[in-house]
């Protein structure tokens, strides 16, 4: 036996997904729509279930509310999982945008950074001090700012 593993076809794998844009796009879309029907059936059968369980007569000897914070504390599990289906589709896109600006959009500009300061340390090199060149003052108009108190200078 060899060391060296096969590539597995078909499969999803850190260097497919490393590839472009695209086949993560690609890859990320394939699973929300494994878990979009997931999703919605876990949130019906957790709807029936909440409606089911609050037909349920109260049991001799409750409390009062104690047959409401039974129900929750029975569906609970059930509502978390429907919880945490939502958030795998949310953590995966937010992966994909964090990958992109990370690591296909960070040495880019890093890149055009570097150009620049490179351009003014060439500038530098060559005439010495850039020259900056001071704000021109701007004409004065002469219509009140506040047209509210406009009727007060009217008589100066």
């Amino acid at each position: 036996m060899s060391d060296e593993k096969k590539p597995r076809k078909g499969v999803w794998t850190p260097d497919v997904l490393a590839q472009g844009p695209e086949k993560r796009r690609v890859f990320i879309e394939q699973r929300r729509q494994y878990l979009a029907p997931l999703l919605a059936e876990t949130k019906a059968l957790l709807a029936e279930i909440e409606a089911d369980l609050n037909e349920v007569d109260k049991l001799p000897g409750d409390l009062p509310f104690q047959a409401k914070l039974r129900v929750q504390h029975t569906i609970r599990p059930l509502a978390k999982v429907v919880s945490d289906l939502e958030d795998v589709i949310v953590q995966l896109t937010t992966y994909s945008a964090r990958y992109r600006r990370s690591y296909e959009e960070l040495p880019e500009k890093r890149a055009e950074k570097e150009a620049n300061r490179q351009h003014l340390k060439e500038l530098k090199a060559g005439r010495g001090q850039q020259q900056i060149e001071p704000p021109q003052p701007k004409a004065e108009s002469r219509e009140d700012p506040n047209p509210f108190f406009a009727h007060l200078n009217k008589g100066a």
